[in-house]
């Protein structure tokens, strides 16, 4: 095969800072010894300066070569609003704005709740998530598509590589883990150049469980270390060995065998394949699943005409929730382990129950595989590298603050947030976010803005101030707009506080 080039899609996968981070596409500059006169192409459409110059030094770049633009979107409005009642703000959306629309939330269960709230109330709508099947996920998206529905709730496995450009609205319910994954996806709408709504609703619950999430995104170091212990012990591997060696992995069994809770081993096993001890197979990632085609009253009569499979369905009841609204991820091994059969028998069940029809049974490909990259060695010479652990828990949390940032920041241009953050400063208001729309209800006009700004300098030039003492010395404007400009000014970091509470230049 003649290869002439090779193009690096979401490149910023390749960047330890960047917000979707995948150990795999370190590999890729592997390609460079076995092609060495083919070019590299890497394309992303949310980088960091950071992170732009991380994938060059990744793929070996023999120097700094990007070329880009800017990442404004004029005919995109953003809108932050502070909600309790989010399904019935976002009702009034959906009624007040024409055209397609995306609601992203954060997890599977809320895109069903989130569909069936918005049918209930006229509104043709349907939910996607990753555990759908693969033929059911492309029937909901060729329906979204082709208009036939209007709104999808989602998690975020829907819109990467879809491009429907007459989008009108894209409003997220859940707070995103960060700015970055946040301007994707709000980006979906009005890329066919018409005016487009980006809605975020937000709580201060929200904030909370984003902080949550990512103290649970990183177990500590101890957790860590208790998690290949557990591996070594689970396998019967002695200190030196190990090494090439590959094995069924069902986690539910691991966790119940050392009373361990599978988000925290999920996420420590991630680690210790970052820093290469293991190696995860893709169907670590895709456990089996089941979803009840009967209604509850069917299956009841079934049960009744089918004492075989009686205690079998009332087990899976008894074990899993959720299964008549979804696609709930079951483990067959745990279930033999329940009803104190085979995995065999088991699948046998689920094989023949799915041919009825009284439920959906989506196997995995294959038993997960856990491979060792390492020898064993002792848990205690563990070793996480600070760029695999504290720096990257650094960068998540900083992440974390700019997108409470965001939302909490009520005095700056949406539009021009989200360009300094990705480094462009040289830009105007957007004239059309609820901030800009908000400073023109209170008819504080850009002229003004400015001579408030120019009499505000023109003071701190002098001397540092405390916040009273500019207040005063600006009597000719009103409180409130004194205000706004000086939170215009620090959100922007051209001022700040020095150590005795007074503003003076930071630049």
């Amino acid at each position: 095969m003649k290869v002439n080039l090779i193009a690096v899609d979401e490149a910023h996968c390749i960047s330890q800072w960047g917000y979707d981070f995948r150990p795999g596409y370190l590999q890729i500059a592997e390609l460079r010894d076995i092609l060495p006169n083919v070019p590299i192409l890497a394309l992303t459409a949310t980088a960091t300066r950071e992170v732009i110059k991380d994938i060059q030094e990744k793929l070996l770049f023999k120097k700094p070569n990007v070329i880009s633009k800017s990442f404004e979107r004029k005919n995109l409005a953003y809108v932050v609003q502070r909600q309790e009642d989010k399904l019935s703000r976002l009702l009034k959306i959906c009624n007040n704005i024409k055209g397609t629309g995306i609601v992203y939330v954060r997890n599977r269960r809320k895109t069903v709740e989130t569909a069936d709230y918005l049918r209930s109330h006229g509104i043709p709508a349907d939910y996607y998530h990753a555990g759908l099947p693969s033929a059911m996920r492309d029937k909901r998206q060729e329906a979204w598509m082709n208009g036939t529905i209007r709104v999808m709730a989602c998690t975020n496995a829907f819109g990467m590589g879809i491009d429907k450009p007459d989008v009108r609205f894209v409003v997220h319910l859940d707070l995103p883990d960060c700015l970055e994954a946040y301007f994707q996806e709000a980006g979906r709408a009005g890329r066919d150049g018409n005016k487009s709504f980006a809605v975020l609703l937000w709580n201060k619950q929200d904030t909370l469980q984003l902080e949550e999430n990512i103290i649970q995104s990183f177990p500590s170091i101890e957790e860590i270390k208790q998690t290949y212990q557990a591996l070594a012990n689970f396998y019967q591997l002695a200190i030196g060995s190990g090494f090439g060696q590959s094995y069924d992995f069902d986690i539910s069994r691991f966790c119940d065998t050392y009373n361990l809770t599978q988000l925290t081993v999920f996420n420590s096993l991630k680690f210790l394949e970052r820093e290469g001890y293991i190696g995860l197979s893709e169907a670590f990632l895709q456990p089996s699943r089941i979803h009840f085609a009967h209604r509850k009253d069917e299956l009841y009569k079934f049960q009744v005409a089918n004492k075989k499979y009686d205690e079998f369905i009332k087990l899976l009841l008894r074990s899993y929730s959720g299964m008549f609204e979804n696609y709930v991820k079951i483990s067959e091994t745990e279930i033999a382990r329940r009803a104190g059969s085979t995995r065999e028998e088991v699948i046998k069940d689920l094989e023949y129950l799915d041919k009825l029809g009284v439920l959906s049974w989506i196997p995995q490909t294959e038993l997960p595989q856990l491979l060792f990259t390492r020898e064993r060695c002792d848990a205690r010479d563990l070793q996480i590298s600070p760029v695999n652990y504290s720096e990257r828990k650094k960068t998540a949390l900083e992440r974390m603050n700019r997108m409470i940032s965001y939302c909490s920041s009520d005095q700056r241009c949406r539009s021009r947030q989200l360009l300094a953050y990705f480094g462009e400063t040289d830009v105007e208001d957007c004239g059309h976010c609820d901030v800009c729309l908000e400073h023109k209800q209170k008819q504080f006009t850009h002229a003004e803005f400015d001579l408030v700004m120019e009499e505000i300098v023109s003071l701190i030039s002098i001397r540092p101030h405390t916040l009273p003492e500019i207040v005063d010395s600006i009597a000719d404007h009103r409180e409130e707009k004194v205000l706004k400009v000086i939170r215009w000014l620090l959100d922007n970091e051209e001022i700040g506080y020095n150590s005795e509470n007074r503003l003076h230049f930071l630049k």
